[in-house]
């Protein structure tokens, strides 16, 4: 061994050492920056959501004849309220009640007795859901609950 080659090794250990301090210190940076702000945006996010209340809009009583298929009529009444994700779109909700109940009224004629058991309680209720949703966008829907279904 020469002795340029001693002195290369040291060298050598030196830059590694540097590299690996300057590598450890930008992980531990990014890892408390990521940190940092995980907690603090997630106690933003809290606080917005404290803001944005929602609200619940009782819906009027509906009332509608299914498609029986039989010639005989028979009836639904049903009373349901909408959760709207922010309480100040309630006013503008409320104003496109023709058309919410228009959805309901279009949707319920073309219904069958038989696809409101079971499951179809379910099925409609998404269907409603979604179909309102559409007509009253871009404002937001969060849920609709049906408080009173009956068929005759």
């Amino acid at each position: 061994m020469s002795a340029s080659e001693t002195q290369d090794k040291p060298k050598k250990s030196r830059k590694l050492i540097l590299i690996g301090g300057v590598a450890a210190l930008c992980l531990l940076g990014g890892g408390g920056y990521f940190g940092w702000r995980h907690f603090h945006g997630s106690s933003k996010v809290q606080a917005k959501a404290a803001v944005q209340q929602p609200a619940m809009l009782t819906l009027p009583t509906i009332m509608s004849n299914l498609d029986a298929g039989d010639g005989h009529t028979q009836f639904v009444k049903l009373n349901a309220r909408l959760e709207i994700a922010r309480a100040q779109d309630q006013a503008a909700v409320e104003a496109m009640m023709p058309q919410i109940l228009n959805v309901f009224q279009t949707y319920l004629h073309e219904t069958r007795p038989d696809e409101l058991s079971g499951g179809g309680l379910y099925r409609l209720r998404e269907a409603m859901l979604q179909q309102i949703a559409n007509t009253v966008a871009p404002i937001q829907i969060r849920d609709l609950y049906f408080t009173e279904l009956l068929t005759q």
